[in-house]
C-alpha cells in the first residue's frame, strides 16, 4: 500500500520512529454517537491532536477530544456548557435539530469552532432554520473557556473556517436545500460576525444529493474543496475539486468519488463528511463519519461513527485515501496517553461511578437539551455516593414526540460497544400515581426503550386500559418500548416486548435495574430485588432505535408522566461493561 512505502522512504530520511511503521488500529477509534468529526494537529500545544464532533439535541454539547497517538482519545470537555452561550437550543423541534457539523481549527494561539444551531422545521422562515455561530477558547482542557458564540447571517449549514496567507478570515459553507444545491464561501470578521462582500457561488458538487461539509485548502499555488455528497446514507462519499483561486472556477477530482463505501459490501457503510489532517512527521490522515453493519444498512443502533483512515497527498495532485476497514494499518505516531486531562477515555469497556461526596458529572455524561440543574444532586444529606433526580413532568417521549417545553430529568452516556450490560441500583418509594424512574435506551424522544419503576393508581390511564392490577396504589417494573406510532404502553413492532410486573419489594428495598445488549439487534431488560436472581422483564429490537442522525446513550431518568411530583429516585452503583467490539 502507499503508506508503507511512504513511510519506509521517511525512515530512510529520519522522517519518522521505525516503531511508527506499519502499525496495525482498530476502527472506529470514536466509538457511538461522535458523527461529523473535525481534527486537527496542533504543533504549540504538545504535538496534540483534538477533534471534535456533532452533538445534536445533547448537552453538554460539541465534545472535544484529544489524542497524541490517533490510537487514544480522551474527551477533555466540551463547548457549550451555559445555556446563556446558546438559549436556542432548548427549544429545538426533533431529532434532527440541534448542533450540526462543528470544525475545529487553531490559528494564532486561539482554538475556533465554527457550527451550525439547527431547527427541524420553521417553514414560515426557512431562513431562521440555521443559526450559524463561532466559538472559541483559549484553553480546551477548560470547558468554561468556550466563548459565547458570535452569530452570522448565512442561509446554510456545515459553516468551516479559512484563513488566509494575510490573516484575512472567511466562511465556506453548503447552501440550505433550494433548487440549486451549491457550495457557497464568503469573507467574514469573526469578531463581529460581519459579512464582508457578497457571498459567492464555488461549486455545485458533482451532481449528488446534499452538496455539504466542505472544508477548504490551499497548496501548491492552488485551492482545494473537499466536500460530502449523495447524503449521510449508503451514497454517502467525499469528492475533491480545484481551483486557481478561492472562488473558483473549480473542477471536481478526476477520480472522484476519492473516499466512499457506496456500492460495496462493506461493513462499514456512509463513509462520508471527511477532514483532512497532517501528524507531526507530515503524514496525512482523514477521519470521517461511518456506521457499522453493511450494507443492508438496517442495525446500526450507536448511530454514526468516527472513523480514521490514511491519506497521501502528493505535490500537485488530489489527495487519496485507504479504504475504510475495520483493522487498518499506517504509520501511527507511536503509543502515549499523555493527555493532561482527567476526562473519559472514549471506548473504555469498564466504567463504575459511585457518585462520591463533592464530584460532579463526568464531561461525557449528556442530557436531552438544557437540564434543569437544581434536578440533579450528588450525594444529597443522608444519602452519600448516590445521585438523586427530581423527577420532571415531561417523560423522555414529552408532548409531542419532537419538543420539551420544560427539561426532561434524564443523564445518560453513549453507547459505544455492540454488546454490553449497562446497570444502575434505584432506591425510589413514591406513592404518586405515575411516579417513574429507571434506565433508559435512548435514540431520541420518538425512540427509546425505558425500565422502570412506576406508581400507579386505579385511576391512571394504565389502570383504565387494562384488567388485573386496579386493587389500589401499587407499585410495577414497567418496560416501555416507544416507537414511531406506539402507543404510551407498548411498541408498534412485534419485534420488541413491552411488559409490566408487580413489584415485590418491600418500602426502602432498593432495585437493581440492567440492560444487556446480547446482539447487535437486541436489549434484554432485568430487574432484581435484594438476595435474587434478575429477572427478566422484555425486550427490544434495535431496529426501533436505529437510524436517523444521532446514536444511543443509555442513562437513567425520573418523571411524573405529565404531573409536577415531588419524591427522587436516588441511583447508585453505576456500572456500564463493553465487551470488544467484534467486526
Amino acid at each position: 500500500m502507499f503508506f508503507i512505502a511512504l513511510a519506509a522512504s521517511l525512515v530512510a530520511l529520519g522522517g519518522f520512529p521505525v516503531a511508527s511503521l506499519n502499525v496495525s488500529y482498530k476502527n472506529p477509534i470514536l466509538p457511538g454517537f461522535h458523527p461529523d468529526p473535525s481534527c486537527i494537529l496542533v504543533r504549540e500545544w504538545d504535538d496534540t491532536f483534538f477533534c471534535a464532533t456533532s452533538s445534536f439535541n445533547a448537552v453538554p454539547g460539541v465534545p472535544v477530544f484529544a489524542s497524541k497517538d490517533l490510537q487514544n482519545f480522551r474527551q477533555i470537555g466540551n463547548v457549550i456548557t451555559r445555556q446563556s452561550q446558546l438559549p436556542g437550543l432548548a427549544t429545538t423541534n426533533g431529532s434532527t435539530s440541534g448542533i450540526w457539523a462543528p470544525t475545529i481549527r487553531f490559528q494564532n494561539g486561539t482554538f475556533w469552532v465554527v457550527t451550525t444551531l439547527v431547527y427541524d422545521h420553521l417553514p414560515a422562515n426557512d431562513t431562521a432554520r440555521w443559526d450559524n455561530i463561532i466559538f472559541h477558547s483559549s484553553d480546551p482542557y477548560d470547558s468554561s473557556s468556550w466563548s459565547d458564540p458570535v452569530h452570522f447571517a448565512f442561509e446554510g449549514y456545515d459553516t468551516s473556517p479559512y484563513w488566509a496567507a494575510n490573516g484575512t478570515t472567511y466562511i465556506v459553507g453548503s447552501h440550505a436545500w433550494k433548487i440549486e444545491e451549491m457550495i457557497m464561501g464568503f469573507q467574514l470578521d469573526f469578531s463581529t460576525g460581519e459579512l464582508i462582500g457578497e457571498i459567492n457561488d464555488m461549486w455545485p458538487g458533482l451532481g449528488g444529493i446534499a452538496p455539504e461539509a466542505p472544508h477548504l485548502f490551499s497548496r501548491d499555488d492552488a485551492f482545494y474543496l473537499m466536500i460530502a455528497e449523495g447524503g449521510t446514507g449508503l451514497g454517502h462519499k467525499v469528492n475533491f475539486a480545484r481551483a486557481p483561486s478561492m472562488w473558483g472556477p473549480y473542477e471536481g477530482a478526476p477520480n472522484d468519488p476519492l473516499l466512499t463505501a457506496a456500492n460495496t459490501s462493506n461493513y462499514f457503510q456512509t463513509v462520508g463528511h471527511a477532514d483532512l489532517f497532517q501528524d507531526i512527521n507530515g503524514n496525512w490522515w482523514a477521519v470521517a463519519l461511518s456506521t457499522r453493519g453493511g450494507s443492508s444498512y438496517t442495525y446500526f443502533p450507536m448511530g454514526r461513527e468516527t472513523i480514521l483512515t490514511p491519506a497521501a497527498w502528493e505535490e500537485g495532485q488530489y489527495p487519496t485515501f485507504d479504504v475504510v476497514e475495520g483493522i487498518e494499518h499506517g504509520p501511527l505516531p507511536s503509543v502515549n496517553k499523555e493527555i493532561n486531562s482527567t476526562g473519559y477515555w472514549v471506548g473504555t469497556t469498564t466504567e463504575h461511578i459511585t457518585f462520591p461526596i463533592g464530584s460532579s458529572l463526568p464531561s461525557h455524561f449528556v442530557h436531552q437539551r438544557y437540564p434543569d440543574p437544581s434536578a440533579y444532586i450528588i450525594s444529597p444529606a443522608g444519602h452519600p455516593n448516590t445521585l438523586a433526580l427530581a423527577p420532571s413532568v415531561l417523560n423522555l417521549t414529552g408532548p409531542d414526540n419532537r419538543t420539551a417545553s420544560t427539561p426532561q430529568t434524564f443523564v445518560g452516556r453513549r453507547q459505544e460497544h455492540i454488546e454490553f450490560t449497562y446497570q444502575v441500583t434505584l432506591d425510589f418509594d413514591a406513592t404518586e400515581d405515575e411516579a417513574e424512574a429507571g434506565i433508559t435506551v435512548f435514540l431520541n424522544q420518538n425512540q427509546h426503550f425505558d425500565l422502570g419503576i412506576v406508581t400507579l393508581t386505579p385511576s391512571s390511564a394504565f389502570h383504565a386500559s387494562f384488567d388485573g392490577y386496579a386493587h389500589g396504589t401499587s407499585r410495577y417494573v414497567r418496560l416501555r418500548t416507544v416507537s414511531l406510532g406506539s402507543t404510551d404502553f407498548g411498541a408498534a413492532s412485534p419485534l420488541s416486548g413491552p411488559a409490566i410486573v408487580p413489584l415485590h419489594a418491600a418500602p426502602g428495598e432498593k432495585v437493581t435495574l440492567q440492560v444487556e445488549a446480547v446482539s447487535h439487534t437486541r436489549y434484554e431488560f432485568r430487574y432484581a430485588t435484594p438476595g435474587k436472581a434478575f429477572e427478566s422483564v422484555g425486550w427490544g429490537n434495535s431496529s426501533e432505535v436505529s437510524g436517523g442522525f444521532v446514536g444511543t446513550i443509555v442513562g437513567v431518568f425520573a418523571t411524573g408522566n405529565g404531573r409536577d411530583l415531588s419524591t427522587n429516585a436516588l441511583f447508585s452503583d453505576w456500572t456500564y461493561k463493553g465487551r470488544p467490539n467484534v467486526l
